[in-house]
């Protein structure tokens, strides 16, 4: 019985939110707003405009807080 070799799986470039989601103010009537999906090129959902801020905020800690840990130099002279 032979084996089947088991795929490798690449892990994606890291993006950020800001990088994936756009918000774009409708042209309707009204406080709207949408969150539009970049890469999957869709509305995600349909929000009011004056939350728009509340929403890039959020993603702006989201995105700090995953980011890359920054090394730092902590070496001492002896």
């Amino acid at each position: 019985m032979a084996f089947a070799r088991t795929p490798t799986v690449q892990k994606p470039a890291k993006k950020t939110f800001a990088d994936r989601y756009m918000i774009v103010p409708c042209e309707a009537e009204g406080d709207l707003a949408v969150i539009w999906d970049r890469q999957e090129e869709q509305v995600v959902d349909v929000i009011s405009a004056s939350a728009s801020s509340r929403y890039s905020d959020e993603d702006a800690l989201w995105d700090e807080f995953h980011a890359a840990p920054v090394a730092h130099d902590w070496r001492m002279a002896a």
